[in-house]
């Protein structure tokens, strides 16, 4: 009896338990925003708006923590493309679009998290016309973009777990 070849290094475990915990916190905070959604109260034509809870603070700053944190990963990503590229291997190119769509995950999260904080911070009170034609209100309320974010934090974790999935299951010898 032959035993299969190890395929997770402990610096692979190690990378991948830290993307699954980013995964986790991000979708922690999602739930957060989801909950909160529904309680963001934004009336467009006298301007009343709830002030956003402290929990809701909470929850983006934990989601921005984790996206600063993926984004100081970038030259290890390209590091690891570019070793696999020089071995010609053929997980390359799942690597490489795995790291691509994390990528843009972050960024369209990372946008989606300063719009939300754009909106909660306005306090002028804008006063708008019906919600409907030419005079519609040109921003999202508050509760929709809550949203917004959790989706957006909960696609960002699937591809980290995709992709720290992809490196795990990678032969020892081949790393």
């Amino acid at each position: 009896m032959s035993q299969e070849p190890q395929t997770v290094s402990l610096n692979s475990a190690q990378h991948a338990a830290a993307a699954v915990d980013h995964a986790r916190r991000l979708r922690q905070s999602a739930v957060v925003l989801r909950r909160l959604a529904g309680t963001m109260k934004y009336h467009p034509i006298t301007g009343q708006r709830s002030e956003p809870s402290a929990a809701l603070t909470d929850a983006l700053d934990a989601a921005a923590q984790v996206l600063n944190e993926i984004q100081r990963g970038a030259a290890e990503r390209a590091e690891e493309e570019s070793f696999f590229d020089a071995r010609g291997e053929a997980i390359a190119t799942q690597i490489r679009a795995g790291h691509e769509s994390l990528e843009q995950r972050a960024q369209v999260t990372a946008a989606a998290i300063e719009v939300l904080r754009t909106v909660l911070a306005t306090q002028d009170g804008e006063a708008l016309d019906a919600p409907y034609g030419g005079s519609a209100p040109r921003r999202h309320h508050p509760g929709a973009l809550c949203t917004i974010v959790a989706e957006r934090a909960e696609s960002l974790a699937l591809a980290l777990e995709t992709v720290a999935i992809l490196k795990v299951n990678i032969p020892a010898g081949d790393r």
